[in-house]
């Protein structure tokens, strides 16, 4: 190769090279104008608002109204015109039992009594003749002792007499007796009447509500039993009115005592992920949860529960009984500068700059205290903060942040490695959960 041709080689790879120099210098100066450096974060604007203080609790949701349907004569079931599920109306037969040996028990009971009837209407007519025979013996006797009086006739008539009417007096009480004997007997067989037509009217049950049949234990030709002290009867099926439902809650002891009648509540069934459904407080329990030993080792452990019972509105949704749910009970209402609750973090207070550890905000002897990472024009600023009500997604500051300022929400690794005066590099969170890209940062706002 020539002497030209190198030389023009040598200024060619010379221009080249400060080309991608210039190029390099050129890329470095946009990263760092378009802050491609610095931490990644994500920032939040502190704003005021309100805040409301929350009970929750676990539960479960029952209907309002639920009857069971019970025998209350032992029979063997002959008809079941409803299955579950099925709706049924007050007044409805739901179910019918073999009602033969109660209607045969009424025939015999109705023709004892009216035996005994007869027998009161025999009796009744029978004494009238013991009774007109004791009024002519009593004007015999009275003839009797006039003439014994003036010596006409001997003693032994005047006795004969007297006799006579104490036999029929005698007579007659018994007889009497014996017809109020009848007449009690007569009531009895009423009485008795009355409670086997009972009984027999217990064959042919009838919803008592309006509802669902939400339980069906029994079939047809199935011996349903009455229930004793010492064994529970047969419940033949559950109705329900699925229309007014509530939640059976266990409030915690410690939160019991916050939580009053009427206050709001919302309520998520686990059935329904994504929503939630509005309530209100309408019963507390005064008695803890349990009894005997079980109640009394909760209190000494101080785990107990108390029931609280929550009406749901539905808002025209079918929910079923027994779904498990979770209440939180609106208690409080708080105003004030609100952040998210991430935005909190916790350091040793012998780890922070002197300036920051001295702040007035904490109390002496705090060895653990809350910040925020403020983000001023892109750079972390630890600030002390004496924080007010939480809850599991916002919280109060008290002092130290004002509304309107930005702070850093995360991720989770950044704020657990934050110190103060970082570089930020906001990400933007595009909608569907997309990966992060460098650009603007989070804005969230009330």
């Amino acid at each position: 190769m020539s002497r030209t041709k190198k030389r023009i080689a040598m200024i060619v790879g010379g221009v080249i090279v400060v080309a991608i120099l210039a190029g390099q210098s050129i890329w470095a100066s946009v990263q760092l104008l378009s802050g491609a450096t610095g931490v990644e974060a994500r920032s939040a604007v502190a704003r005021e608002g309100s805040l409301l203080e929350t009970v929750s609790a676990p539960g479960f949701v029952e209907p309002t109204a639920k009857v069971d349907i019970s025998a209350q004569v032992s029979a063997r079931i002959t008809l079941l015109p409803f299955r579950e599920g099925d709706l049924v109306k007050q007044g409805d037969v739901v179910v019918q039992l073999d009602d033969r040996n109660l209607k045969a028990g009424l025939e015999s009971t109705i023709a004892r009594r009216d035996g005994e009837r007869a027998r009161l209407e025999a009796e009744t007519v029978r004494i009238n003749g013991p009774v007109q025979s004791l009024e002519n013996a009593r004007r015999t006797l009275e003839r009797q002792r006039k003439l014994f009086e003036t010596g006409d006739v001997a003693r032994q008539a005047f006795e004969d007499a007297t006799v006579r009417v104490d036999e029929l007096e005698a007579s007659i009480a018994a007889m009497r007796k014996t017809i109020g004997a009848l007449e009690s007997s007569l009531a009895a067989g009423d009485a008795e009447i009355e409670r086997v037509r009972q009984e027999l009217s217990y064959a042919t049950m009838r919803a008592p509500i309006d509802g669902a049949i939400t339980r069906l234990n029994a079939e047809v030709g199935e011996l349903v039993m009455v229930g004793t002290m010492n064994n529970a009867g047969t419940v033949i099926m559950t109705i329900a009115d699925l229309g007014r439902m509530r939640m059976r809650s266990q409030v915690a002891e410690s939160d019991i005592a916050k939580v009053v009648e009427g206050q709001p509540a919302e309520i998520f069934i686990n059935a329904f992920p994504g929503r939630s459904f509005k309530g209100v407080v309408e019963e507390v329990a005064l008695q803890r949860t349990g009894t005997g030993m079980q109640a009394a080792a909760s209190a000494t452990q101080g785990a107990g529960t108390f029931t609280v019972d929550i009406s749901i509105d539905s808002e025209g949704t079918r929910i079923f009984s027994g779904l498990a749910a979770n209440v939180d009970i609106a208690i409080k209402e708080h105003w004030g500068v609100l952040v998210p609750t991430q935005a909190v973090v916790e350091r040793k207070r012998d780890e922070l700059p002197l300036a920051l550890s001295e702040s007035p905000l904490f109390t002496a002897g705090q060895r653990v205290v809350p910040i925020i990472f403020r983000d001023e024009n892109g750079i972390a600023t630890a600030t002390a903060v004496r924080l007010g009500s939480s809850s599991l997604t916002e919280t109060i500051v008290d002092s130290g942040v004002e509304s309107g300022q930005m702070v850093v929400v995360g991720p989770y690794k950044t704020l657990e490695h934050l110190k103060g005066g970082e570089a930020l590099r906001q990400e933007e969170v595009p909608s569907g959960g997309a990966k992060p890209r460098s650009g603007l940062s989070v804005k969230v706002s009330g």
